[in-house]
């Protein structure tokens, strides 16, 4: 029943992305203009927008938060510090300020960037990932084999992008260190929003943030070049550092019963 839903979510969330994408891209509509912007950005809430239809579909339950202070700071520091540390260690600090700037201005003021880091790709996506899809992954797999599925599934659905003019992903190529970076860090960046939404109960609302922190702090520090692979390597350590928590709390509820 469940693994039959997550395939219905599949097909709807395909669907409701790439057809409208793939439109954009054989008529060769800008997707940062016009009618092309509202066509993208409705195409790229296709994971939310299948998660609304599968939960009035079959009226199934939504996903618990636990309002704590812990869990918002803690998902904003991890979803900015593997792009933080790595613009350290590349020695990019002192232009962070000015690179910050400029990004800010470009996007129309803090408002506006403020709306569009939540809006385009947090709440477009995650009540469809991290709301709906995770969840029902868990009840058959532990954290890193949900980590894995989802991790693989969440960079599938990305991948049309590379191949739509106009797209961030498109600028940087498919096979380039770069759009591999992209597909790896997707990995560690599920398990830690998964310990932020499960283990720290803050749901999809932590979800966001965590995706939120990491997209815009990865706009504002400047360009890392070949500082993606620390970037990785940070990320990648930082998920790892998280496993040992949850394992310690897993055994005290075993010890407990």
């Amino acid at each position: 029943m469940i693994k039959r839903r997550l395939l219905e979510f599949g097909v709807i969330c395909l669907v409701l992305t790439w057809v409208p994408w793939g439109v954009l891209g054989v008529l060769g509509v800008d997707p940062d203009e016009g009618v092309g912007s509202l066509v993208f950005a409705l195409a790229a809430s296709g994971p939310s927008f299948a998660a609304l239809v599968m939960w009035l579909r079959y009226r199934e339950g939504r996903p618990v938060v636990r309002w704590s202070l812990v869990w918002p700071l803690a998902a904003v520091g991890l979803g900015a510090v593997a792009p933080l540390v790595a613009c350290a260690l590349m020695g990019d600090l002192p232009a962070l300020p000015d690179h910050a700037a400029s990004v800010v201005s470009g996007a129309g003021g803090v408002l506006g960037a403020a709306a569009y880091t939540f809006l385009a790709g947090p709440v477009s996506e995650e009540f469809g990932w991290r709301g709906y899809v995770q969840p029902r992954l868990r009840q058959y797999y532990g954290p890193l084999g949900t980590t894995a599925i989802l991790g693989a599934a969440w960079g599938v659905w990305h991948l049309p992008l590379y191949f739509l003019n106009g797209t961030g992903q498109h600028d940087d190529g498919l096979f380039t260190q770069q759009g591999l970076t992209f597909f790896l860090e997707l990995f560690p960046l599920t398990f830690v929003m998964l310990f932020v939404s499960e283990r720290l109960r803050g749901g999809v609302p932590a979800a966001i943030l965590v995706h939120a922190a990491w997209n815009l702090t990865e706009e504002l520090v400047p360009p890392l070049g070949k500082g993606v692979w620390l970037e990785l390597l940070v990320l990648t350590v930082v998920a790892a550092a998280l496993l040992p928590s949850w394992t310690a709390v897993r055994r005290r509820r075993e010890v407990a019963l």
